[in-house]
């Protein structure tokens, strides 16, 4: 009966915890703002100002792929689709940070729950 009790305690202590840290980032600004938290913050940075000039371009190529004379569309065409790969490449590399530094946090948040609960048993 005692031991019932006690697992049953120890359930609901970890549904809390577990509600808990579910609540604790919900947001994609928060997940986004996971890839400035790294000691290369600053190239994160830089991505971010190059996605925002490649956004730029692509909006000037196709402009100007619109409004000029045949025989210069194909010159145009190709910027405005190196333009548009080039930010593709930007945003990837942006998320893929942005994840591996959201999973390293995740997991260092799983080492010091592991760290606690061996404490706790001692």
């Amino acid at each position: 009966m005692k031991d019932d009790k006690e697992f049953e305690q120890l359930l609901q202590q970890d549904a809390a915890e577990l509600k808990r840290l579910m609540h604790e980032d919900t947001g994609l600004k928060d997940y986004l703002s996971e890839g400035f938290n790294s000691r290369f913050n600053w190239i994160m940075k830089i991505a971010y100002l190059m996605a925002v000039v490649l956004t730029v371009c692509i909006f000037y190529t196709g402009y100007q792929f619109l409004t000029v004379t045949a025989e210069h569309q194909v010159f145009w065409g190709v910027l405005l689709i190196l333009a548009f790969q080039a930010q593709v490449a930007t945003k990837i590399w942006i998320f893929m940070e942005t994840g591996r530094n959201h999973t390293a946090r995740e997991i260092r948040k799983l080492e010091l729950r592991l760290a606690q609960r061996q404490q706790a048993q001692r």
